[in-house]
């Protein structure tokens, strides 16, 4: 997996733009906004599209 430009924080869904990223994962990361330093608690937009169901929720508004 290509190095994401942000993450987003899984406690206040903030974007995160300053992080490290090794082997295709999240190795350090801090929300500036709520202070999450827990680098499981980060997650790519997809992977964050994946959780919140987004994409399924706009097809079956249409």
């Amino acid at each position: 997996m290509a190095i994401p430009e942000y993450l987003i924080c899984l406690e206040c869904e903030t974007p995160v733009y300053d992080f490290e990223w090794a082997s295709g994962r999240v190795v350090e990361a801090l929300c500036p906004q709520c202070g999450n330093d827990d680098p499981a608690a980060f997650a790519t937009e997809e992977e964050f599209e994946e959780l919140s169901g987004a994409g399924e929720e706009e097809e079956e508004e249409e």
